[in-house]
């Protein structure tokens, strides 16, 4: 845990370059390690939506177990995203929300602004003005 006595910041000589730099190119590589999961775990949601479904009991899908496949090198966060397809795949309508939104297709949400907007928008100015004036008298008178 950071407090006080063991942050050492570089430029009060806590660190040298070397120690720095090393430690930025740790940082970085956790960052790209951690971009990649990401990235896979988007795709395995997509793989899991563009799944072709023949029809068929969803009892036969939550049969499937992935200690069935040694082979398959799955990180939690995967493993997370087929147990979350199972339940969509029961009618787990949040399930299925997580699933577009994880594969990125998440609609776009529209925010339509009615005609009276510029008027609103004058009287907002209008009022920040006057506090604005007030602010300025009352610094003055006192």
């Amino acid at each position: 845990m950071a407090n006080e006595r063991n942050l050492r910041p570089i430029e009060k000589g806590g660190l040298s370059r070397e120690e720095a730099k090393k430690r930025g190119s740790k940082g970085g590589k956790a960052s790209v390690r951690a971009r990649r999961e990401r990235k896979a775990m988007q795709e395995i949601a997509r793989i899991v939506l563009d799944m072709p479904y023949e029809g068929g009991d969803v009892a036969d899908i939550e049969g499937l177990s992935f200690d069935d496949y040694p082979d398959a090198n799955l990180t939690v966060g995967q493993r997370a995203v087929l147990a979350v397809a199972r339940k969509a795949m029961r009618g787990d309508a949040s399930a299925l929300a997580f699933l577009r939104d994880t594969a990125g297709e998440k609609p776009v949400e529209k925010v339509e602004v009615g005609p009276g907007i510029e008027a609103a928008a004058a009287r907002i100015r209008e009022l920040i003005g006057r506090r604005r004036a007030e602010d300025r008298g009352k610094a003055d008178g006192a």
